[in-house]
């Protein structure tokens, strides 16, 4: 059925209309895929490396008859400084050199009296081609855009005739800058080089848009330009729904202006989103006007879907819509840029289990093919005008037609995609006349979609004000919580944060809070994280890594390791071969789109009836389909479980009733209830662990009811006190101070107990600790003026050491106080401490008392959350449980949030067990030796260049002061902790990926 021609179709026909060939330029065909008439030109190719811009005496390598039998071969697609041509750079160190390369084609005998033409999908920087010795095309729209020229008049005739395709790759054409924008600098042909060939009548360009109409159908507009726009010819178009039916068809009249346009009503559509990646097919078909068989027949695959902005609110088909997204490039670190569909395919993959539903392709198109599958598998993507960086060209006005030629082929490429619902235009330039006008074309270009223009956080706050009308959405980079909270009311415009939360090493501390408020606020429609995988590399280091010894790498062994050029590149939630961080769980958690609220309830012995909370944040679908598998487990172990079905509308919650059965012997246990949410396919989404509570629970006097033995024996001989028990033996130097505790058999448990005022600092900590003073040590090991006492209380033993702990490298400041450790006949030795700065300044990552233990203590265990290490605003990523895992395992390391019980033990049993009320207790590689830390205070992780949300002041901090108590431990575990844990064991599964790297 044929509608009237609205302003949206009217717009397209216009956008048609102002892409006109330049000589030498793309070419407007629109490329085939019919396998007949496509032909990949990918392979080995001849190629030389010329480390200057001048060819010099290869300057004729075009001529067919040149000689290239001393040339190497290089893989197309590929980069060559990943093939041993070059050193790879990063950013604008980009290397100045020329890539020649040449191959031989033949063209099919039925090809014959077509249009030939040959794309290039991408080629970095700047490109000249020849066929035969004839120029037939040049680039001038970056590295990141596709080129289409018609080489048929370059051609030898004959199905049998050799053809020569010489290319000549320049690293250094004008505006090179623009695409080499936080990443690697990576030069070649990179992407597919196809040939292909179209009727000489043929289908030039497609444009497609959906409206929806008040009665809930979809009024699809196309338009089309053909080569031929005369009456000689027809268009025709049928519209094929998912499941293959016919949903609507109709000719394509000729327009004022030669194109050929049309409206399509289609009654009851299947809108695709995210959630619901619903794609159509659509068929044009070109024919002579009297009949007859098609000259051409093309097929896309379209989403009917609306994007539009009202009141402020970012809206999809009428609906408002979150983004929950990450920044990405096309980066492998085996392949470069040349990615395959199987790497896409895993990026997409990890994002879907991430909870991610947004892609931003920083600084510039993806692959064609990954945004093809972003929208068959339900991404949103906001597809980047490569403009970013080269601010110095941005006032030039003879960069003004070179930039803007980096608009049209962007948005024309994607234009058809469901998935790519904005553009963006550059990245963190300052406000120009020459990017509003790119901003501006874009809009001209595809006046169907918004637009955003993204600024550093600190200039947007400055200069929005001065961000024209045209330009619809607010995009700030990095903001704090509070500019998160106050942008939610100031600004009238959507907000996308298109960066925000950098994962710096180990970072991303803002994510959890701001994404809460822009879950709650209409205006922000959602934000990016930076980065999803670290910008690596796979390099070979000819001196083998020292593991004891901090790195800025992750290696694979001794020799092999991803670079990612020092701190520029570590900013990923995946490392650079796609293994989780501890990162992406962070994310996988805030981004869920079905939350759990209860974290503890109350319950009594026999039945109880439990009530959940279920949030669905999904925008559109229902959780009808999925379901909440619980399990009730008691020490770990499953008693039973239960799946019951979810219902709640998009953005509602509904109560879930679940029955249990309480053991009437479990108020020595630990008790938990698992619940976790499902979908159709079986995916995990979320999960939560809710914690049981008894009345009259004894789980945190467990060792109260230890049996007593004879009371510590004490003895002084002016030099050491020396506390035993019948299972250990504790010392102290009165000259030092220095605590240990060895065993029966004389084996060392605790080498030392100190004051704690750091933690071996992430990536973002060391970067920013020199800016912020951070203190980067991790206890103060030396004592100026020990006084040590020991007296007796009853049967206990009260030792008391205390003193002034100077900072090593500035004496001048300190912590002074100490520590009691209260001795029990059962063996228990509860620690008091309390310390004060003393003219101390700067900030503490965190702050307590360490043990410090030897590294054959091995096995680590709590009951808290985890299962990694937690922190202020990077907790949401743990759940309640019973851990263990092994000092080798990537997850160690690093602070646990309401822990009530941690071991440090050998496989078989002899260790330390440390008891507290839920506190903040860490674990830490030192070296040779293992600090177990409890924390009276602790701060965030920051982001990249920025302190954390919650810092710690020396100046302000008056008291470092707790309470916990330690058992030594040798293999006869006491009771509770078998009943918790089981026997003593080394950890079965040791995540263990890596040989050394950052964050270790």
């Amino acid at each position: 059925m044929n509608l009237p021609l609205d302003k949206i179709t009217r717009a397209l026909l216009l956008s048609l209309s102002l892409a006109a060939p330049a000589l030498l330029f793309s070419a407007p065909v629109y490329p085939a895929r019919d396998a007949a008439f496509t032909q990949s030109l990918n392979g080995a190719w001849s190629f030389k490396y010329i480390a200057a811009l001048d060819a010099g005496a290869d300057a004729g390598f075009f001529a067919p008859e040149f000689g290239t039998a001393a040339w190497k071969s290089i893989r197309v697609p590929g980069n060559w400084e990943l093939q041993g041509f070059a050193e790879p750079g990063y950013d604008l160190n980009l290397k100045t050199g020329l890539g020649l390369y040449r191959r031989a084609f033949r063209v099919p005998s039925d090809w014959h009296g077509r249009v030939v033409c040959l794309r290039f999908d991408g080629v970095a920087y700047g490109f000249e081609a020849w066929v035969n010795g004839v120029k037939v095309g040049e680039s001038r729209a970056g590295a990141y855009t596709p080129n289409t020229f018609d080489i048929t008049s370059a051609l030898r005739p004959g199905p049998d005739a050799d053809n020569v395709l010489a290319v000549k790759v320049t690293t250094k054409p004008p505006g090179w800058e623009f695409d080499v924008n936080d990443d690697w600098s990576l030069s070649g042909i990179y992407r597919d080089v196809t040939l292909f060939s179209v009727p000489s009548t043929h289908i030039q360009d497609l444009a497609t848009s959906t409206a929806l109409a008040p009665d809930g159908s979809a009024e699809l507009h196309i338009t089309v330009r053909a080569s031929d726009a005369s009456s000689a010819t027809a268009l025709h178009a049928r519209l094929l729904a998912p499941d293959g039916a016919l949903a609507a068809e109709s000719e394509l009249p000729r327009q004022p202006g030669g194109l050929n346009a049309a409206t399509v009503r289609v009654p009851q559509p299947l809108l695709w989103t995210a959630e619901t990646p619903s794609l159509y097919r659509l068929q044009i078909s070109l024919a002579h006007a009297s009949g007859g068989r098609p000259l051409q027949v093309i097929e896309e695959r379209i989403g009917l879907r609306e994007i539009s902005i009202v009141d402020g609110v970012l809206l999809l088909n009428g609906r408002p819509v979150k983004l929950r997204g990450a920044n990405r490039h096309d980066l492998n670190p085996d392949a470069g840029r040349a990615v395959t569909e199987a790497h896409m395919r895993r990026d997409l993959e990890l994002m879907r289990q991430a909870n991610i539903n947004f892609v931003r392709t920083s600084h510039y198109p993806s692959h064609p093919r990954f945004i093809e599958l972003c929208d068959e598998l339900g991404f949103y993507v906001m597809c980047e005008v490569p403009i970013g960086k080269g601010e110095q060209h941005l006032e030039k006005p003879e960069y003004r037609d070179r930039i803007l030629a980096r608009v049209e082929p962007a948005v024309t490429r994607d234009k058809n995609r469901a998935s790519v619902i904005i553009w963006s235009i550059g990245n963190e330039n300052p406000i120009t006349e020459i990017e509003m006008d790119a901003g501006r074309l874009a809009k001209q270009l595809d006046p169907t979609r918004p637009i955003c223009i993204p600024k550093i956080g600190s200039y947007f706050g400055k200069n929005y004000e001065r961000i024209p009308e045209f330009v619809d959405i607010y995009a700030p980079h990095y903001p704090s919580t509070a500019t998160v909270r106050e942008y939610a009311t100031r600004l009238t415009r959507p907000v996308i944060f298109t960066e925000y939360a950098h994962a710096f090493g180990l970072a991303t501390d803002r994510i959890q809070e701001q994404w809460e408020i822009m879950q709650a606020s209409p205006r922000h429609a959602g934000a990016a994280i930076w980065h999803f995988m670290d910008q690596g590399i796979l390099r070979r280091s000819a001196e083998a890594v020292d593991r004891d010894a901090p790195t800025k790498h992750v290696w694979l062994d001794q020799h092999f390791y991803y670079d990612t050029h020092g701190y520029d590149g570590a900013d990923g939630i995946v490392y650079s071969d796609r293994t989780p961080q501890t990162d992406y769980w962070h994310v996988r958690k805030v981004y869920a789109p079905v939350q759990i609220a209860e974290r503890a309830l109350a319950v009594q012995p026999g039945k109880n009836t439990l009530l959940l909370t279920i949030e669905n944040r999904h925008d559109f679908r229902a959780l009808a389909g999925m379901k909440l598998v619980w399990s009730l487990r008691r020490n770990d172990r499953e008693l039973e479980r239960g799946a019951i079905p979810l219902r709640a509308p998009a953005r509602e919650k509904e109560r879930v009733q679940l029955a249990l059965d309480i053991p009437a012997d479990a108020t020595e246990d630990i008790l938990a209830l698992e619940a976790r949410c499902l979908d159709e396919e079986g995916r995990q989404i979320n999960e939560r662990v809710i914690r049981l509570g008894l009345p009259h629970a004894a789980t945190n006097n467990w060792l109260a009811r230890l049996p007593s033995a004879s009371a510590p024996l004490v003895r002084d001989d002016g030099g050491t006190i020396t506390v035993t028990h019948a299972r250990w033996t504790l010392e102290v130097s009165r000259a030092t101070g220095e605590l240990g505790i060895r065993d029966r058999s004389g084996r060392p448990l605790v080498s030392g107990v100190l004051p704690h005022v750091g933690r071996k600092p992430t990536m973002a900590e060391q970067n920013s600790g020199a800016k912020n003073g951070l203190w980067l040590i991790s206890t103060l090991a030396r004592n100026d003026a020990p006084e040590v006492a020991v007296t007796r209380d009853g049967d206990d033993a009260r030792l008391t050491v205390s003193g002034r702990y100077p900072r090593p490298d500035d004496p001048g400041q300190s912590l002074t106080g100490g520590y009691t450790a209260r001795i029990a006949s059962n063996g228990v030795i509860t620690i008091d401490y309390d310390y004060a700065p003393a003219g101390a300044k700067g900030l503490l990552a965190e702050a307590g008392l360490s043990l410090v233990l030897p590294p054959e203590l091995t096995e680590f265990r709590w009951i808290g959350d985890g299962p990694y290490a937690g922190y202020p605003g990077k907790d949401r990523l743990n759940e309640f449980g019973l851990f263990h895992l092994s000092r080798e395992d990537l997850r160690f390391q690093g602070n646990r949030r309401a822990t009530e019980l941690a071991l440090l033990t050998a496989p078989g049993g002899a260790g330390v067990a440390l008891a507290t009320d839920a506190s903040d207790v860490a674990v830490e590689r030192a070296g040779a030796q293992t600090l177990l830390s409890h924390n009276a205070v602790i701060g965030g992780l920051g982001n990249k260049f920025t302190s954390p949300e919650k810092t710690i002041k020396l100046e302000t901090l008056s008291r470092i002061s707790g309470r916990f108590s330690i058992l030594p431990l040798d293999a006869g575990w006491p009771a509770a902790l078998k009943r918790y844990f089981g026997e003593p064991a080394a950890a079965r599964d040791v995540f263990r990926p890596y040989y050394h790297s950052y964050d270790q």
